[in-house]
């Protein structure tokens, strides 16, 4: 006989139940599988309960047609309670994770007024107590040394790594996205902790986003699936409409002299990165929110899905971009620096340099030569917030193919700075 013959059983008349959106018994349970009534009780309550809702004598399903036969078997196969772990390495898990929910929870809060800064101190202690867990795992020394080789201790404590230490050894010799997420943060911390920048929130929310999606990933790929946060994590209430206003006064905020140190850490940090970290999810999250459309509006299904953009055909990912498209509707398209157009033409113009493009915004006329606070052209706009001229990406290519012709590179080159 199968040992997973009941259980298939099982797995059948939930998957069943939850289709048809119909509670059950213990006693309905029995004939479906032939287990006594004690068994089915066990099962219900302390293998499945986190798939079950219970009214009365009556359960339903939620979840379990979301998994495949061997999933729900592997479900029923975990033990019936998990053992604490009082080791050090048990205890410093188990700290990481609270504080993890700690710090969503404090972003979370619509009445935290310094969502940026609880987060960061919150997550930066669950990240240390997560890197120290790793050590203890793979029986690495973590603990600050003497000049010769002691161990120091504080208050007969030994003293452990700081998070930018830890980092430094779990991602020796090379730059992770993940990293450079974590050394942001660290650094935005040390900037804003004794100011009041509640406007911040808005310009650092994807930063934010990627260190808690990086810690989970490494929590889980080092300690397994077991540890994973998402049972007790609920997709974050988003103020879908943020007006373009708000985001602009958020700007402007920025830009005030008690911003100052903050503003210029920031963006001295990004500029330092290099492209591919930049662009990596995995030091910042970008994300539009699509409404989903359901063929059937009261079948069981999903609310939120992630989709890996990277593992969409070509088809999909062209309906992909028109609904993203559908969604930007008349977002600005102003938003190159001109060092970005000239680090963009220069891939295809060697040659193209800051002096080069200074002639060809003036030979075009791509922007007033002044400042005109409400300009709006074709290649270029004023930028409310960042206080000048930023450029399409459709005056890059531009220049592409407008170079690429002698004689126009000639006239252009004649033009005066």
């Amino acid at each position: 006989m199968n040992k997973y013959e009941k259980v298939d059983l099982a797995y059948n008349f939930l998957v069943e139940k939850e289709k048809e959106s119909e509670a059950f018994t213990v006693l309905q349970l029995m004939e479906a599988t032939e287990w006594k009534a004690d068994t089915c009780r066990t099962y219900l309550s302390k293998r499945w309960y986190q798939y079950l809702e219970k009214d009365g004598e009556q359960y339903s399903s939620s979840g379990i047609a979301f998994l495949s036969k061997n999933e729900f078997r592997a479900v029923h196969s975990q033990k019936l309670q998990q053992v604490i772990d009082h080791s050090v390495k048990g205890i410093l898990l188990h700290k990481a994770k609270e504080f993890a929910l700690l710090a969503v929870s404090t972003y979370n809060n619509p009445y935290t007024e310094f969502k940026t800064y609880g987060f960061i101190v919150n997550i930066v202690i669950a990240y240390t107590s997560l890197m120290h867990a790793i050590f203890e795992k793979k029986g690495i020394d973590y603990f600050h040394k003497d000049a010769n080789g002691r161990t120091i201790f504080i208050d007969g404590e030994e003293k452990s790594w700081e998070l930018r230490d830890c980092i430094d050894g779990y991602w020796q010799g090379f730059e992770a996205p993940e990293k450079a997420n974590i050394k942001f943060l660290i650094g935005l911390r040390n900037k804003i902790e004794h100011r009041s920048l509640p406007a911040i929130d808005l310009a650092v929310s994807g930063e934010c986003q990627s260190a808690l999606s990086n810690f989970e990933t490494i929590l889980v790929e080092e300690f397994g699936d077991e540890h994973a946060l998402t049972a007790s994590l609920a997709i974050a209430m988003q103020l879908t409409r943020i007006s373009e206003q708000a985001q602009i006064d958020a700007l402007k905020q920025l830009q005030k002299d008690n911003y100052k140190a903050v503003r210029r850490y920031m963006e001295t940090y990004r500029n330092d990165l290099n492209d591919d970290v930049v662009q990596s999810q995995k030091y910042r999250v970008r994300a539009f929110l699509v409404p989903k459309l359901g063929n059937h509006a009261k079948s069981a299904d999903m609310a939120i899905e992630f989709i890996n953009v990277n593992k969409l055909s070509e088809q999909e990912l062209e309906n992909y971009e028109q609904g993203v498209a559908f969604i930007k509707g008349v977002e600005n398209p102003f938003k190159l620096r001109p060092s970005k157009v000239v680090d963009l033409v220069s891939k295809k113009i060697p040659f193209f340099n800051i002096a080069l493009h200074t002639k060809c915004w003036k030979f075009y006329d791509a922007r007033p030569r002044g400042e005109q606070r409400g300009f709006k052209g074709e290649f270029s706009g004023f930028v409310e917030g960042f206080e000048g001229y930023l450029y399409s990406l459709y005056w890059s290519k531009f220049l592409i193919e407008e170079l690429k012709k002698p004689e126009v590179l000639s006239l252009v080159k004649q033009q005066a700075i």
